[in-house]
């Protein structure tokens, strides 16, 4: 794993790790996207779902509820978070790890050098 790779500080869910940055993957096909907030403090990520729903008979009041933190590392990109759910209530959430600059030195040609070329007879 790369170094400073989130971590799960509590709580499931499926880190999937690539050179552009990370995916959280949740089960969540018990919530609707309202039910869910995500929200980054400090490095933290945390993902709370809080669902109020009446049973079948309507009777009763059922409440489902999670939460779940992640250690984000320093070197994410925080304008590429993104979170959604999709159709089989998997909510997934990408982000991109920062873009590093690689400083490239040009050296310019060495007057009175000249290219050497090849050249085969057959």
């Amino acid at each position: 794993s790369r170094p400073g790779s989130p971590q799960v500080v509590a709580g499931p869910g499926e880190i999937i790790n690539t050179e552009h940055g990370f995916t959280i993957e949740l089960d969540a096909k018990h919530f609707r996207p309202n039910d869910i907030k995500v929200t980054l403090s400090g490095n933290t990520l945390t993902v709370v779902g809080d669902r109020l729903h009446d049973d079948s008979t309507g009777s009763q009041t059922l409440r489902r509820t999670f939460t779940r933190k992640y250690s984000i590392p320093y070197d994410v990109q925080l304008s590429s978070i993104l979170s959604y759910m999709t159709d089989t209530g998997l909510l997934i959430i990408r982000v991109s790890w920062k873009e590093t600059e690689i400083s490239i030195q040009v050296v310019p040609p060495v007057e009175g050098r000249t290219r050497s070329s090849v050249m085969s007879v057959v």
